[in-house]
């Protein structure tokens, strides 16, 4: 139910927002680029007995769309063991000159850890990144997603995470 809403909400912020800009995408000397993210953070970030490290690598490929979706693949995983490899989709949104708020939604494969079951393989992500481009394309931001395995199975505990990334266009 709470992804059905998500990609609501994704779905008419593109729309709308592809309505008011021009040609030009917001960021578009960033998701014209290929670009790697590299991040750390908390997985469980929201509860405090079992919170652990997470790490993660981020691909992002070149928006691929006259809307500006930026696809992208990646892998995090927890210092108590948990992995997640992931295929991601993003959409920018420019705040200003230099500062963005980036959506994203994917789905991926979750293998559990020593703290961390989430109830299945599959896990579908949602979340958001706040973050500063520099003047050279790189990026430094903070953003929140959440896992959850959409009602795949009978147990669904879903979990947070907070990390903060660098990203790098090349």
């Amino acid at each position: 139910m709470y992804h059905r809403y998500v990609g609501i909400f994704a779905l008419a912020c593109l729309i709308f927002f592809n309505a008011k800009t021009n040609a030009q995408h917001p960021f578009s000397e960033h998701t014209d680029r290929h670009s790697m993210q590299f991040y750390g953070g908390q997985i469980n970030a929201f509860n405090g007995s079992i919170r652990n490290a997470v790490y993660g690598l981020e691909y992002r490929f070149p928006k691929f769309s006259q809307w500006g979706l930026v696809p992208a693949i990646g892998y995090l995983t927890s210092d108590a063991g948990a992995e997640y490899s992931y295929l991601d989709m993003k959409y920018t949104f420019s705040l200003s000159e230099h500062w963005g708020l980036m959506i994203s939604t994917g789905i991926g494969f979750f293998e559990d850890g020593k703290f961390l079951d989430l109830g299945h393989t599959i896990e579908f992500k949602s979340g958001l990144e706040l973050f500063y481009e520099f003047n050279n394309r790189q990026r430094i931001g903070v953003a929140a997603h959440h896992y959850s395995n959409s009602r795949l199975s009978k147990t669904n505990p879903g979990t947070e995470s907070v990390t903060m990334g660098y990203t790098v266009a090349f």
